[in-house]
């Protein structure tokens, strides 16, 4: 069995689909990998399933660490 999650990144601003969905180990991989599609976006709605409980979370984007992602 993969111990990997399906994320599902929505909202309005995504464009021509409401949802994206990126399956992946960790919420933080998912979440930098999504904002490397969508750099624009300032925030997005992220929902999982994590051990039979839905959980979802306003991300702020960018996420990570400041001095990086500026240089």
């Amino acid at each position: 069995m993969s111990d990997k999650i399906i994320y599902k990144f929505g909202g309005t601003n995504i464009g021509g689909s409401n949802i994206e969905e990126i399956e992946s180990r960790g919420y933080k991989k998912a979440v930098k990998s999504f904002q490397n599609k969508y750099p624009k976006l300032k925030a997005v709605m992220v929902e999982w399933v994590k051990n039979g409980v839905e959980l979802s979370k306003l991300q702020k984007l960018p996420m990570g660490r400041k001095k990086k992602l500026e240089g």
